[in-house]
């Protein structure tokens, strides 16, 4: 099946690592400019050498997601380099897990600042773009925790406003030809999950709550970061193009 990626323009935000760091190549791969945005500079380098180093193109753009400045100046180098933005790759995110009586306010709004109103605030600045052009295709991380996580007050609020966020995006901005889509993976391992894999107790207690939750036979394993990509790219491409203000649920039939 044909992406029809090649040439178009993607940001990619928290691009440095994880989920984001694979969209950045397979975006590559297909053909596509990939802007990797990411408050991590060094890792935005890495990702665009290894990037060009096969023939792709790609620009490093150091940015803080809860810097109204920082984003809109991100969005006009992608202009300015490449000519156009035509993907929109929300994925910048962030934990402070605690429970709610013992989590810090500043932690509370810090999570919902980058992980909700950074999206806000990247979609604002490339809606007009997209507008212009007739075109565009906005992709929404998420999470399963937007349904509700022990320990995670903060960040399922902000996943759960990720959602209400896409589904009015897409209501607005649809009959330009713009799309918005959210993904919600479920545990995958990146850097944010890598202690459970590495410490015994929690990758004992990760397993049995697989099994509470009931997972198809596939969920016996954690998800993969090109899992999550997978999704990501469909919902980019024009194979999509019918369909908008959806959630994809990545996470091996998991319903809680």
């Amino acid at each position: 099946m044909d992406l029809n990626l090649k040439g178009k323009s993607a940001i990619v935000t928290g691009g440095a690592s994880g989920i984001g760091r694979q969209a950045c190549l397979d975006f590559a791969e297909e053909g596509a400019n990939v802007l990797i945005a990411d408050i991590n500079e060094a890792g935005t380098k890495e990702v665009a050498k290894e990037i060009e180093n096969k023939g792709g193109k790609a620009l490093a753009v150091k940015c803080d997601v809860t810097s109204t400045d920082e984003v809109n100046n991100t969005v006009q180098k992608c202009m300015d380099t490449f000519g156009r933005v035509d993907i929109l790759i929300c994925n910048a995110g962030i934990l402070r897990d605690n429970m709610i009586h013992k989590m810090p306010e500043h932690e509370y709004d810090l999570v919902l600042d980058v992980n909700l109103k950074g999206y806000w605030r990247f979609c604002k600045a490339v809606v007009p773009i997209m507008k212009k052009q007739r075109y565009g295709k906005i992709v929404m991380i998420s999470s399963m925790a937007y349904k509700g996580n022990r320990g995670q007050s903060n960040y399922a609020t902000a996943k759960a406003g990720v959602v209400g966020l896409c589904k009015t995006i897409a209501q607005e901005v649809g009959y330009l030809g713009i799309t918005c889509n959210t993904i919600a993976p479920g545990l995958v391992h990146t850097a944010l999950t890598d202690y459970y894999v590495k410490d015994e107790k929690l990758r004992t207690g990760i397993e049995k709550n697989l099994i509470l939750v009931r997972q198809p036979e596939v969920g016996s394993k954690l998800g993969t970061t090109k899992d999550i990509s997978n999704g990501i790219l469909f919902f980019s491409s024009d194979v999509s193009s019918y369909i908008t203000g959806e959630v994809l649920q990545i996470a091996a039939g998991r319903k809680m």
